[in-house]
């Protein structure tokens, strides 16, 4: 079997990969928007899509790496595949999770304070620059992920520092509380694509 055999395998799983990156990067865009405007976005019949593309990556991952058998990079690239895959499904799940918190969260009067929006915004910077930098293998973009990273952490360790500090939680803390928790998955997620380079 030639080395042209085994890239053309490798670029349909990454093609498939494209995809399934184009799909949870909407689905990230619409539950912020979701949050921006404290509205639940029905995300289900897309996270169905995503945990079955998901699925698929793998198996023709295990399958490309029974077949050849690689050594080296190819086999690198292979296992890469799998874990890339898995974030962006982990991704669309934590999206799920904040929508879940909208849902029993609004009408009650309150809303994520303007700090918690502009870190989801931050996220969605994240999960784009940490893709293009699993698929350009571009070091300074994983730098710059890794940077935003920090400023993510710091938000999510604010909050609990300041809960920490509190007699008593009042519900618009609650609520920060809760979707900087699952920003902060995210961008964990958005970190480990980078390191599959």
């Amino acid at each position: 079997m030639g080395i042209d055999l085994v890239r053309r395998d490798l670029d349909r799983i990454y093609s498939n990969l494209d995809k399934l990156y184009n799909l949870v990067e909407r689905i990230l865009r619409d539950t912020i928007e979701a949050l921006s405007s404290w509205r639940e976005e029905d995300l289900e019949d897309r996270l169905y899509i995503v945990e079955s593309m998901t699925d698929m990556i793998e198996e023709q991952a295990t399958f490309f790496i029974a077949k050849y058998q690689p050594l080296g990079q190819e086999l690198l690239e292979a296992k890469s595949l799998i874990r890339a895959s898995y974030d962006l499904y982990r991704i669309s799940r934590y999206c799920r999770e904040i929508n879940r918190v909208i849902r029993y969260m609004r009408g009650r009067g309150i809303k994520p304070s303007r700090s918690v929006l502009e870190t989801a915004s931050l996220v969605v910077e994240m999960v784009e620059k940490a893709y293009r930098s699993y698929r350009s293998r571009d070091a300074g973009l994983r730098e710059a992920v890794e940077g935003m990273d920090n400023s993510v952490d710091s938000a999510y360790t604010s909050m609990l520092e300041k809960i920490a500090s509190s007699e008593s939680l009042s519900r618009d803390a609650v609520v920060d509380l809760l979707v900087l928790r699952h920003l902060e998955r995210i961008a964990d997620h958005a970190v480990y694509m980078t390191k599959h380079v």
